[in-house]
């Protein structure tokens, strides 16, 4: 008889199936290992302090980004700064310039894990 042996040979490959799968290594940039603050506050301080600081000449123009609570706040506008569709609303930032890809993706990954300061 055929079908238990037929069936004998899919539970098999079911069965390595899932066992093979739950052992693949998953990406660890996509795994939010806790990383992405630390990187976030980066990304802030080399492209948007010069005018979101909340003294000198633009004076947090019009969100100031000088500390962790204050990017805390402001993730949804961060992320949809850089990452959502432009508007007259939803000006894209850095203003003249863009954060490259990798830059993008951090920041979206960020804010998709909570946009706190752990993920």
């Amino acid at each position: 008889m055929k079908t238990p042996r037929n069936l004998l040979a899919v539970a098999i490959i079911v069965l390595t199936t899932a066992a093979l799968s739950c052992n693949k290594k998953s990406d660890s940039s996509n795994t939010g290992t806790g990383a992405y603050f630390p990187k976030v506050r980066t990304i802030i301080q080399n492209n948007c302090a010069s005018c979101h600081l909340s003294t000198g000449t633009w004076a947090g123009r019009p969100t100031a980004l000088d500390n962790d609570s204050e990017i805390i706040a402001a993730a949804a506008s961060i992320k949809a700064a850089v990452a959502d569709p432009a508007t007259p609303l939803n000006r894209r930032m850095p203003e003249g310039s863009s954060l490259s890809t990798a830059d993008v993706n951090t920041i979206v990954s960020w804010y998709n894990k909570g946009g706190k300061i752990t993920d």
